[in-house]
């Protein structure tokens, strides 16, 4: 392993000022991991590790681990906490942290059904808690489009508690042509929006083959996208509330999708 001593070492640049996305990452199709949960899930993927950054601790604990998926010694770091902590410039909770190669992105073809839609979800922490939700209930593909917040920013992997790992992901550049496809393959496309012909989830029947949409917190799902969607659900709640968070409505809406369709 390689002590860090001094907050302005070359090797650890890519980790330098971190409470905005770095340029740098996003050229490089790099992601960053924060926290041990999420890295420990990270190294266990087999996506592609470039560096770890942690404190010493973490290397004792997981040694075996770290042997095991055969991480070269010189891409292994570590420093006191708050060294770390003047590097990346906010306060670190486990002085655990790693950066990877965003690994290449699932087909439409490649993606199985049920399929997760996010349309303009631009808070990434949002994007984190629905992956995690669709990890909950057996939900591996995603599909986000160009005005969705990228799942793999460093906020979004956090909150997934690196779920995001295990889901085949989809970029869509034309959500109305994605969906289209969809239809040509099949899939029956379920929006996810309070509307005058939404029908509630309690009594509505999933199809065996499907993608819902979550939109917009702020604005919900796109008018174009609601008019070629096969059908609008919602989740009934107290009148006083206008709404519900929308990573809420997606465990709600998945769970109750479970219990129609139990996993196995």
């Amino acid at each position: 392993m390689n002590e860090i001593i001094n907050i302005d070492d070359s090797r650890i640049e890519l980790y330098k000022n971190l409470r905005h996305t770095p340029a740098s990452h996003i050229e490089n199709k790099l992601f960053i991991t924060e926290g041990e949960k999420a890295t420990l899930e990270l190294i266990k993927s087999g996506i592609k590790v470039s560096t770890v950054f942690a404190v010493k601790e973490f290397y004792q604990k997981n040694s075996d681990l770290i042997l095991q998926k055969n991480i070269p010694e010189d891409k292994l770091f570590f420093a006191d906490k708050s060294i770390m902590n003047q590097i990346v410039g906010f306060k670190l909770h486990s002085g655990v942290m790693a950066i990877a190669h965003q690994p290449e992105e699932s087909s439409l073809e490649e993606l199985n059904s049920p399929i997760v839609l996010l349309n303009g979800i631009i808070n990434s922490e949002n994007v984190g808690s629905i992956i995690r939700n669709c990890a909950a209930f057996s939900v591996s593909s995603l599909i986000v489009d160009k005005t969705t917040s990228s799942p793999y920013l460093r906020r979004a992997v956090r909150v997934s508690m690196g779920t995001v790992f295990g889901m085949k992901l989809h970029y869509s550049k034309d959500t109305i042509i994605t969906i289209r496809v969809l239809k040509d393959l099949n899939y029956k496309i379920i929006a996810s929006e309070i509307t005058g012909k939404a029908q509630s989830i309690n009594s509505f029947k999933f199809p065996k083959k499907f993608c819902i949409i979550f939109g917009s917190e702020g604005y919900g799902i796109t008018e174009n996208i609601l008019s070629i969607s096969d059908k609008q659900i919602y989740v009934p709640i107290n009148k006083i509330v206008k709404s519900l968070n929308v990573a809420a409505s997606s465990a709600i809406i998945l769970s109750k999708f479970r219990e129609k369709f139990p996993m196995h």
